[in-house]
């Protein structure tokens, strides 16, 4: 039995959550095609917000399941399912426009989105980050989160280089606000279906039945 729910990135990430990949998925694979089409999306839903603020558009699903893990810690730890290139690339452009906004405009951006999206900021390890990719991409992850990103050699690295030269392009000298209609787009107005498992399903049979090849 699972339940479905239209979120967005704010939804998900927002609160005491940690969002885990298993061992068994793969390992962060996106290129440079993904990222452009993602960027194009967020560009277009950033200008059409200009005149419907409440304009979204649909990015796909995330199917999850409670982790074993989950005991009295406070944070609601999850396993991804189905989704994770997805929701990595969502958090690394996330880390690219904090970085952006922190640098061209007020280190403040800094706490907010570490606070808000990528930390559990009053939790130690293990629970600290919001989401823990596979543990081949773990290191990559952590520095784009820490701001200490790796030159971009591996794809984690290569998807935080990309989506920051696209914000140094998009930030425009005469519009003080172009960025900040990036973020909000990206938080607010990307729509996710969350497909939630219960305890107790076998979340591994789930993953290879999304996964058959047709």
């Amino acid at each position: 039995m699972v339940a479905a729910a239209e979120t967005t990135l704010q939804g998900l990430l927002e609160g005491a959550k940690q969002y885990q990949v298993p061992l068994y998925q793969r390992t962060y694979s996106w290129g440079r095609a993904q990222f452009e089409r993602l960027w194009g999306d967020v560009r277009k839903l950033a200008e059409d917000r200009v005149g419907n603020p409440a304009a979204t558009h649909f990015i796909g699903s995330l199917v999850l399941a409670p982790s074993p893990a989950n005991g009295p810690s406070g944070v609601a730890e999850y396993l991804v399912v189905d989704g994770q290139q997805r929701l990595t690339t969502l958090t690394i452009l996330l880390c690219a426009i904090r970085d952006h906004r922190a640098k061209h405009e007020d280190p403040k951006h800094l706490d907010r989105l570490n606070q808000q999206y990528l930390t559990n900021p009053w939790q130690q390890e293990p629970r600290w980050l919001k989401l823990v990719p596979t543990q081949a991409d773990r290191e990559a992850y952590r520095a784009c989160v820490e701001s200490t990103p790796q030159p971009g050699e591996d794809a984690v690295g290569a998807a935080y280089q990309y989506f920051l030269s696209q914000l140094g392009a998009a930030d425009g000298p005469d519009d003080p606000y172009d960025i900040e209609r990036i973020e909000q787009a990206v938080i607010t107005g990307l729509a996710l279906v969350s497909v939630t498992a219960q305890t107790g399903d076998n979340v591994y049979r789930i993953f290879e039945s999304l996964n058959i090849d047709p």
